[in-house]
């Protein structure tokens, strides 16, 4: 296992890859008993993985309570967790205990140091935007808990870009923690995060995570299977996933992933972490077998040329859209963009 810093702001050491434990528990059909959760997590241990993304959301909370009994056999500090607030571990929240705000803050982060049986957690995220809470209410309540020693770095997820910068000049400018990490969805099919949140994180400092990085397993699967893309998106098995797109057109793109896939004698799963790495995130796998996960680990050993980058990149075409194909065009033309170093910084 290959290590990487948490973004620019830390001096944290985390593995690049990332296990997720959403589908660990046994509120639904399709996910992780406790044995087998036990065995992947120790699993990824061996492999020198250290990094654990948890939410109080994942299976009723049943998620970080088979991570806690796991940490619990082990030396806690070897381990870097990240858990998140705001859908709560509750199948019908009260009113008051959803969202953002300080109050649901308080709730789920005392649920979440009990079900991990720790007295802190690394790193802690907005899990969603609700949409309501104002980022000064967020970010002093974040920071609250930092200056308390209940979590050590502070992440945002699913939140529109416009907030997440909000929240970072917030924090800058008033003496707060600032964020240090995103999580937001992106793979090869889902790349919108490349018109803002990677510019941002790039300029900010901040990390960014990847979930879904197989796009519900749609990346991974076998030539034979890919009767079957179409209208995939639907039955993703991650459960942040809503996207109900028919995914027919991705076949062409599949296609050409499977060829590199054979041509570098590596598996489709492999090619499309690599890819995840190599564009400098980390992604958050969530495997629920040992089966799949020993299918991903070795994607920090995979070598992507310039060559099979680019032509990933065509394969999945991403349009930017306005006003990024305005502006590159414009600058192109000026010749402006060659006066560019590493971009714009904050």
């Amino acid at each position: 296992m290959k290590y990487r810093l948490l973004g620019q702001n830390t001096g944290l050491a985390v593995s690049e890859l990332v296990l997720g434990t959403a589908r660990m528990g046994k509120s639904a059909s399709g996910q992780s008993n406790a044995n087998e959760a036990r065995m992947i997590l120790q699993h990824f241990h061996a492999a020198g993985g250290n990094f654990i993304d948890t939410s109080s959301a994942y299976q009723g909370g049943q998620s970080e309570t088979f991570l806690g009994d796991f940490l619990a056999g082990h030396r806690r500090d070897e381990f870097v967790i990240a858990s998140k607030y705001c859908r709560t571990a509750e199948a019908t929240p009260a009113i008051a205990t959803h969202g953002n705000h300080r109050k649901s803050l308080k709730i789920e982060v005392e649920g979440s140091l009990k079900r991990l049986k720790t007295d802190y957690i690394d790193v802690y995220f907005v899990h969603f935007d609700d949409g309501i809470t104002p980022i000064d209410e967020i970010m002093r309540g974040l920071d609250d808990l930092v200056r308390a020693g209940k979590i050590l770095y502070v992440g945002l997820s699913n939140m529109p870009v416009w907030r997440v910068a909000s929240a970072f000049m917030l924090a800058k400018s008033a003496g707060l923690i600032p964020p240090s990490v995103m999580q937001m969805q992106y793979n090869l099919a889902e790349r919108a995060i490349e018109r803002e949140y990677l510019p941002f994180a790039k300029a900010s400092g901040m990390a960014m995570m990847a979930w879904s990085p197989l796009f519900g397993g749609v990346l991974a699967k076998d030539m034979a299977d890919l009767g079957d893309v179409a209208g995939a998106g639907s039955r993703q098995s991650n459960p942040h996933n809503h996207n109900h797109h028919n995914n027919a057109h991705l076949v062409p793109a599949l296609e050409k992933l499977a060829e590199m896939a054979g041509r570098l004698h590596k598996s489709r799963a492999e090619i499309a972490l690599a890819w995840l790495l190599a564009k400098g995130t980390f992604p958050v796998l969530g495997p629920r077998t040992l089966d799949q996960l020993n299918g991903c680990l070795s994607a920090g050993d995979v070598v992507l040329s310039d060559d099979d980058l680019a032509s990933l990149d065509q394969a999945f075409a991403f349009q930017a859209g306005y006003p990024y194909d305005l502006l590159d065009k414009t600058c192109q033309a000026a010749g402006y963009r060659r006066l560019a170093l590493n971009g714009p910084v904050l």
